[in-house]
């Protein structure tokens, strides 16, 4: 059964050998013609590489140029350097990338083709909308002033009492004598002879009032209320006057005989001369004091802006402004040492922190406690005894030196000071570091507090606005690096006691004109622990400070000042009760 079972599978497996067989020799030919296609498609490629090495000039861009087999080249395309893809599976990428870009509108974009001719030019099209008004400039020079015009005709004074100190005197004939100011090289009173044909101020005061005692010309205008009344004197008879002829009218004669006017005017007696005092031709002097107030109280700081810049420095206003303009700006100065004043042309642009411009002074200015009046910018030369008057709008300026301590630390290119022992410099003015002088205004107008070197005692001299020293302070019992700062109001000096605490004192008042110290204390206020400057403004009567980067002022309340200082509750302070030193004599020449 085996062996015919096995008789009958032998035919399946033969065919199944066969079948073997020839799958075997049909993967040999396959192996076989990939193997000729392989080598063909090398040889190229081969040669190439050959060819570049007997030749060295042969570069990459030659590549294009080789010849491919007959054969390949009917269905192969070749890209680049070394890829070979078929043809038709090329052409069929392509026309899919364009019907692509066909369906979606879009374009293949070519390389940048050469620039073309420029076309026509349009029409001119409609204006366009103005724009926004620029900043206004800086304001210019004074110009020279115009000819005189025509005399105006006279007027009538219908008052019954006449001017206190102008009174008009008819004098007809020949030159008179005029006093006018003039700069020589500061304001002194000058006698002119000018031809006057009609009424003419006469000084000192008209028949029947006198000045105070001790009023001289040249000196400021003195209080209305203290003038001297003197008897009163009249031609008008005590009878009937009886008819007479006219007679001929005279002429006035006029003669000049050590320096006195005499004239023949009718109604007076010819032996009586019309005087004229001598005028004084010196240099100014102290004078009197404009406002008598002493300080009683000191109300809440108001915030005005807040300083781009450091924690330290000053601002200010013109405390004599010539023009709404000018008494609207403001002016900031950065740190103890600032090349440059900030100008702000409004306290709003302040307050938005928006510069118009920036003065870029001559010196490096020291300190804090510059000033500006009447565009005049003033402050102290760093590292000398020099104070300078610098004119904002046309950047002139002029210097003067004074005794004084100004050594400091050697300064660094941005403005600080290197660290130095105390033997290495002066002693500094107040509390304060690297601030040696003091600008104050107020209504008698500048003032300068400032040390010398040899001695800690204060230093106070009133200034004319061309820095001429009129007169000197000398205070030595007031220990001038104890005090925080200090300020003029109404003649009299005030020294406050701490710049750190929040809450301190007014400790120290001294009147410049009685040369007396003032009893008592006002509390003051540092809202933000760090003051650094604080001035006295006249315009507007009120304190301005510095204090941690905060823009503030203060009001004030004062009183009428009497003879003598009535002593508080609290009583005398003891370095108030010292006797008080001698001021300097004005210099001479």
């Amino acid at each position: 059964m085996k062996r015919k079972l096995e008789e009958i599978d032998d035919p399946s497996r033969h065919h199944l050998r066969l079948i073997r067989a020839a799958q075997i020799g049909n993967l040999f030919l396959i192996l076989v013609l990939y193997s000729h296609a392989f080598i063909r498609t090398m040889e190229p490629l081969c040669s190439r590489r050959e060819e570049a090495r007997v030749s060295e000039s042969r570069t990459k861009r030659d590549s294009p140029s080789r010849q491919l087999p007959q054969d390949l080249e009917d269905y192969t395309v070749i890209l680049g350097q070394d890829t070979i893809i078929p043809k038709d599976v090329f052409e069929s990428s392509c026309s899919r990338i364009h019907k692509y870009c066909a369906d979606a509108g879009m374009k293949l974009v070519g390389f940048q083709g050469a620039r073309g001719p420029p076309g026509i030019m349009g029409p001119v099209g409609p204006p366009g909308r103005r724009g926004k008004q620029g900043a206004v400039g800086p304001s210019g020079l004074v110009g020279e002033a115009g000819e005189e015009g025509p005399r105006g005709k006279d007027g009538r004074c219908n008052c019954s009492i006449p001017d206190m100190y102008i009174h008009r005197v008819p004098i007809p004939g020949p030159p008179i004598i005029k006093i006018e100011e003039k700069l020589v090289p500061y304001e002194v009173l000058v006698v002119k002879e000018v031809e006057v044909t009609k009424l003419v101020p006469f000084e000192p005061t008209p028949p029947g009032f006198a000045p105070p005692v001790g009023w001289r010309p040249g000196m400021p205008r003195p209080d209305m209320a203290k003038t001297r009344k003197l008897p009163r004197y009249t031609t008008k008879p005590t009878s009937p006057k009886p008819k007479t002829t006219k007679k001929p009218k005279t002429t006035p004669v006029f003669a000049f005989e050590n320096e006195t006017l005499w004239a023949n005017v009718t109604g007076l007696n010819e032996t009586d001369p019309f005087t004229t005092p001598e005028p004084y031709l010196g240099p100014p002097t102290l004078g009197t004091n404009t406002r008598e107030c002493t300080l009683a109280a000191i109300g809440i700081p108001v915030m005005h802006a807040e300083s781009q810049y450091g924690d330290v420095g000053s601002w200010m206003r013109d405390v004599s402004p010539s023009t709404h303009q000018q008494s609207a700006k403001r002016w900031v100065t950065d740190g103890f040492a600032s090349p440059v004043l900030y100008e702000y042309e409004t306290e709003v642009k302040l307050m938005r922190k928006e510069q118009i411009i920036k003065y870029y002074v001559d010196f490096l200015a020291s300190g804090t406690g510059s000033v500006v009046i009447d565009g005049y910018y003033y402050y102290h030369k760093h590292g000398t005894d020099q104070l300078v008057r610098y004119e904002l709008d046309s950047a002139l300026y002029n210097e003067t030196s004074i005794e004084m301590s100004f050594l400091d630390c050697d300064i660094l290119p941005d403005h600080t000071f290197e660290e130095c022992n105390d033997t290495d410099r002066h002693p500094w003015l107040y509390n304060r570091p690297h601030n040696y002088v003091d600008f104050a205004v107020d209504e008698n107008g500048l003032w300068v507090i400032y040390m010398r070197p040899d001695s800690n005692g204060l230093m106070v001299s009133k200034l004319e606005k061309n820095l001429h020293v009129v007169q000197t302070w000398q205070l030595e019992h007031v220990n001038a690096t104890d005090l925080a700062d200090a300020f003029v109001m109404c003649g009299v000096l005030y020294g406050v006691e701490s710049s750190n605490d929040r809450d301190t004192f007014i400790t120290y008042a001294y009147d410049l004109y009685r040369n007396e110290s003032i009893p008592g204390k006002v509390p003051w206020y540092n809202p933000f622990k760090g003051l650094s400057m604080l001035h006295y403004n006249p315009v507007d009567k009120r304190l301005y400070f510095f204090d941690t980067k905060k823009l503030l002022s203060v009001n004030v309340r004062v009183d009428d000042d009497s003879n003598e200082y009535e002593d508080e509750d609290y009583g005398l302070l003891p370095h108030l009760n010292t006797p008080a030193p001698p001021p300097y004599p004005p210099p001479k020449g």
